[in-house]
């Protein structure tokens, strides 16, 4: 387990005049730490108190930009931080980008990176704080002696204050790996006790408190009974009594000991109703393994997304690729659209989940993103596949189905690496969006030993590209990326054409003839890349001559290849018309429920722990989640070849 430190808690951070360090207000999910009306501008972050202005002025601009990035989006403060960390090596404020980076990485449970960050600067931290971090990333990967022996004082302690990170985002991430160390190292109850001081952070919201629980009652239900009575005869707080009481009642019954037993029982449930917790595990309950639940917009200004949804939901449930014999699967839609008024009728997000959760018994559903109902969801132990790219976080009982566009970014510039280009240009909208993905971009043709020759942006919705072209051409690189979707593409490559610049097939691809093109003086053959969101079969059509060799990552283009070549087979045949990306995540999440009761899922906790730790083949990729619950396969990538597109292997 994995620290659950959820990214829609806002992390604003503010530099406190009085105390020297930087500190947090959180917003969101949790109840905000300070107490205020409606949030406030975000202003450009001040410098540390002392630091002469001037000293270093792209140093201080770029810290300024970071600390704006991380209150307004701490999850996109990522790449920001690690350049900053490459391009100020002397920085006033390295230290405190240090600490900011690992916890991030942390946060999201890449804790090798962590460690990368925390070996290259061992001597920037305080030696607590450094402990601290290393402790948790050791955690995380399961060396649980070595995080003890790094973490195992601050056990019944406070960490004390941590430059350039806020005291709740230390206390989470060290409850979280202290917890998961202790149970490692053989003391449940030292674990349980660990997740109630996590679920007493000032400011949590109710979504991690019930994580908090949630996880105990897991850690409970993998404890033997007597275990149970045995860590029960320490000194332990009211959550291990309450998870751990049942188990100890059951060991003392075995003995024969009813009086110790009716005692210890009594005491369980004064736990139990202290804090608010039922006789029965939500997520055990049965349930029918053959009702799969649908949260999506069936009305509205939505609908439309709702039907593309449930079109490539119930090509699942009609087929049997992956059972001997079809089971009788249902779809049980709710629109999650309709008005309240509707709601005795199933209408509204929390009431439709709400009826499918506690009424309808199914073992999971799939739903477009919603805080409310990842919350509700979570209470109730269900299994939820968001169509969404961001990260639902840990603590959650939902996973994040749709890759990010930033790991879609990533594909391509790796693929460039590995096809020999080195020297990169981007071209792309001057947009957060377009910002986001030229970060992800330069990360990881930089982590690949390549180099971004030069960054040439347009204002969004341009439809000429000839002056930025021209700015193109005096840049030297031999792979271009354009961060924008297909429709911006087409526009992009004639211009490109007209300025002698021409898409070039990768070099391990023979070019037909209609990749072939006379060569001029001025000629340059790039590898060209996009995201291409959007991407549809009229592409090839409208700009054949000039993406031969694109390499582009949609997310899923319905090309025939022997993955999804069934699945487009068959959703045209049953719809008359090819499947969209959205039709194809659509199919993935409700594919990957259905797979985890092929499986042997049984209960909620079963398909949670199926999703949770086993790879799923999708028509989407490889399907694996990672510790935050966040999808981490790598997106498929394609090329254009002659008038087809077809899957790059």
């Amino acid at each position: 387990m994995r620290s659950p430190v959820d990214c829609r808690v806002r992390l604003a951070y503010e530099w406190d005049m009085r105390l020297g360090a930087w500190w947090i207000v959180l917003f969101g999910g949790c109840a905000s730490v300070q107490a205020t009306g409606a949030r406030p501008p975000a202003p450009a972050a001040p410098l540390p108190v002392g630091f002469a202005e001037g000293a270093d002025p792209g140093g201080d601009a770029d810290f300024r930009a970071i600390a704006y990035r991380a209150q307004t989006d701490p999850r996109s403060a990522r790449a920001p931080l690690q350049a900053f960390l490459a391009h100020h090596p002397h920085h006033a404020q390295r230290p405190v980008a240090v600490a900011m980076l690992t916890a991030i990485l942390l946060d999201q449970g890449d804790a090798a990176a962590a460690k990368t960050v925390l070996g290259e600067n061992a001597g920037m931290l305080a030696a607590p704080d450094r402990d601290i971090l290393d402790g948790v990333a050791e955690s995380q990967l399961g060396r649980h002696a070595r995080a003890l022996a790094l973490l195992g004082k601050y056990v019944n302690l406070d960490p004390p204050r941590m430059a350039g990170l806020p005291d709740p985002q230390v206390k989470l991430l060290l409850r979280a790996a202290l917890s998961e160390t202790l149970l490692a190292t053989g003391d449940p109850a030292g674990a349980i006790d660990q997740l109630e001081l996590y679920s007493r952070v000032d400011g949590l919201g109710a979504l991690e408190r019930t994580f908090a629980r949630r996880r105990a009652e897991e850690i409970a239900s993998g404890t033997s009974d007597q275990v149970a009575l045995d860590a029960l005869a320490g000194r332990h707080g009211v959550l291990a009594q309450a998870v751990l009481g049942e188990g100890a009642v059951r060991a003392l019954r075995g003995r024969g000991d009813e009086t110790r037993a009716a005692a210890l029982a009594g005491s369980t449930a004064g736990a139990r109703m202290q804090l608010g917790l039922g006789v029965d595990l939500p997520s055990a309950i049965t349930g029918d393994p053959t009702r799969l639940g649908l949260l999506v917009p069936l009305s509205g200004p939505q609908a439309r997304l709702g039907e593309v949804i449930l079109r490539g939901a119930m090509l699942v449930v009609t087929g049997a690729e992956h059972a001997a014999e079809p089971a009788p699967y249902r779809i049980l839609p709710r629109d999650s659209a309709a008005p309240p008024e509707r709601s005795a009728k199933g209408g509204g997000p929390l009431a439709g989940l709400s009826a499918l959760a506690r009424e309808e018994r199914i073992i999971g559903a799939v739903a477009v993103s919603d805080a409310r109902s990842v919350e509700l969801a979570t209470r109730d132990g269900l299994p939820l596949l968001l169509l969404d790219e961001r990260a639902p976080g840990a603590h959650s009982t939902a996973f994040q189905i749709i890759h990010p566009s930033e790991a879609r970014a990533a594909a391509l510039a790796q693929q460039a690496l590995d096809l020999g280009s080195r020297k990169f240009a981007v071209l792309g909208p001057d947009s957060p969006s377009g910002k986001r993905l030229t970060a992800a971009f330069r990360q990881a043709v930089e982590s690949g030993g390549g180099g971004v020759m030069g960054e040439i942006t347009y204002a969004p919705g341009t439809t000429t590209f000839s002056t930025e072209v021209q700015r193109l051409r005096r840049l030297a690189f031999d792979a271009l990326f354009v961060p924008d979707d297909a429709g911006r593409l087409e526009l992009i490559a004639p211009a490109l054409a007209v300025a002698d610049i021409w898409s070039r097939p990768p070099r391990s691809f023979s070019p037909s003839a209609r990749e072939t093109h006379t060569s001029g003086s001025g000629r340059r053959d790039v590898l060209l890349l996009s995201t291409a969101l959007g991407l549809g079969t009229k592409f090839v059509h409208n700009a054949e001559r000039y993406v031969q060799g694109a390499l582009l990552c949609p997310g899923f283009y319905p090309a025939d290849d022997a993955r999804g070549g069934n699945f487009v087979s068959r959703f045209e045949e049953a719809y008359g018309t090819l499947p969209s990306a959205t039709d194809a995540y659509g199919y993935d999440a409700v594919l990957l429920l259905r797979t985890a009761v092929e499986r042997g899922a049984r209960t909620r906790a079963d398909v949670l722990r199926v999703l949770g730790s086993q790879t799923f083949e999708g028509v989407t990729g490889d399907i694996r989640f990672g510790p935050g619950h966040n999808r981490i396969d790598t997106p498929h990538v394609y090329v254009v070849a002659g008038e087809s597109i077809r899957l790059l292997k």
